[in-house]
């Protein structure tokens, strides 16, 4: 079982995830990783309103089902909110993403990032994806003609 943490930790976590995190410019903001992060912040319960502002009093039959059925709901709220919230584990694992931990402690050998076939593919591609959001879309079209058609 993980380490659950508080919730006010947990948003503070997620808070500063969200603020350090790289906004990537090609991937879509419904989908990106703020989004998902902020799905994930834990929500403050809110008190239920009670029932002693209706007029006519209730009776014992009436209150024992609604009193269960406002339990079970309790329940499955309280459940569906531990489930989404994140676990220590993954909250190291994003910090560790974030500070490029497995780079630095695994780094890629020279020959990997610049094949003898193809030495500037990776550089290329690179290039590509911090272009490509801000093209018009006559230059996005002259890219892929010229895609698809390569004269050397």
């Amino acid at each position: 079982m993980t380490k659950q943490l508080s919730p006010k930790t947990l948003s503070a976590h997620i808070n500063r995830l969200i603020s350090r995190w790289p906004s990537d410019p090609v991937r879509p903001s419904a989908v990106s990783v703020q989004t998902y992060l902020k799905t994930r912040l834990p929500t403050t319960p809110t008190p239920t309103t009670s029932s002693s502002s209706s007029p006519s009093p209730p009776t014992a039959t009436a209150t024992a089902p609604q009193s269960q059925a406002q339990a079970q709901a309790q329940a499955q709220a309280q459940q569906q909110q531990q489930q989404s919230q994140l676990s220590t584990a993954s909250i190291n694992a994003l910090y560790s993403l974030l500070e490029n931990r497995y780079e630095k402690q695994y780094p890629l050998p020279q020959n990997l990032r610049h094949p003898r076939s193809a030495p500037s593919h990776y550089d290329d591609v690179l290039r590509e994806f911090r272009e490509a959001p801000g093209r018009g879309w006559v230059k996005r079209m002259m890219e892929k003609l010229r895609g698809v058609l390569r004269f050397q």
